[in-house]
């Protein structure tokens, strides 16, 4: 990894603002990390959480994927997602929901989880699954609360724990991790880690934007991996600079793990 390394210092030195990421070989175990535990405003990618509790709880059997839940015109918030175009009263499905959470980043789909869960055991799970920085406090879009310290944060380390628990499945049963990556690897929202990969290359994976902060974590499929890679940065002058500081460490991790394969 030293030789990666000294790629991402040279990335790094060309921007501003702070960051912290992990870069973990699932296979090997080698890792590469940067301010790991370091602690920021986790913007979307609080959805992961949101979404490991859901299946948690449908494997208990205390909710139905298949459920249906109405998208009642008072729910719609504004931001990310599609739900908030369509016409009030729609019913999802909970599995529905989900997804749009995750592909499309969906506040209100967000929202509606959040509500039908309680943010108590979203925080619980997390905190028994080890992740030591990782609260959920606001809903998507209540940037009053935010204002109020009521911010949702996490890190690099703890989203990396997170992503391995489910790819292990260690925690819940297999079909529920292998749901959660298949719902991952159909992300929409491809501007940063996936920006200059091949098409072809599947990565599992979430992003998060708030101003000043651009995130980005996943599992990325190549040979010799899975790679499992969570790269977030916040304090940016731009978010433009964001974008463009994880969409280059994206290539250059993907070009870095290509070249080896091909030795």
């Amino acid at each position: 990894m030293k030789e990666l390394q000294k790629k991402i210092e040279a990335t790094l030195a060309a921007y501003r603002g702070r960051w912290g990421m992990v870069i973990l070989n699932h296979s090997s175990g080698q890792h590469f990390a940067l301010n790991p535990d370091m602690v920021f405003p986790a913007a979307s990618m609080i959805k992961i959480p949101i979404m490991y509790e859901v299946m948690r709880q449908a494997a208990a059997g205390r909710i139905d994927l298949e459920q249906l839940l109405i998208v009642k015109d008072e729910l719609r918030v504004d931001g990310a997602g599609i739900l908030k175009e369509l016409r009030p009263g729609i019913s999802m499905t909970i599995r529905e929901l989900v997804t749009l959470m995750i592909i499309l980043s969906d506040n209100t789909a967000t929202n509606m989880l959040i509500d039908l869960l309680g943010m108590s055991p979203v925080n619980q799970t997390m905190e028994r699954l080890g992740l030591k920085s990782t609260v959920l406090r606001r809903q998507m879009m209540d940037f009053a609360a935010a204002a109020a310290g009521q911010e949702n944060e996490t890190s690099s380390a703890d989203i990396i724990r997170l992503l391995t628990t489910i790819y292990d499945h260690t925690d819940l049963p297999a079909d529920y991790g292998k749901l959660m990556i298949d719902i991952l690897s159909r992300q929409q929202v491809r501007d940063k880690l996936p920006f200059f990969l091949p098409e072809e290359i599947v990565i599992a994976h979430k992003t998060g934007t708030l101003p000043g902060v651009e995130h980005d974590g996943g599992i990325l499929f190549l040979p010799g991996g899975p790679y499992i890679i969570c790269i977030m940065t916040a304090d940016l002058p731009a978010n433009v600079e964001g974008l463009q500081l994880v969409a280059t460490l994206g290539k250059v991790i993907y070009e870095h793990f290509g070249h080896i394969q091909t030795k």
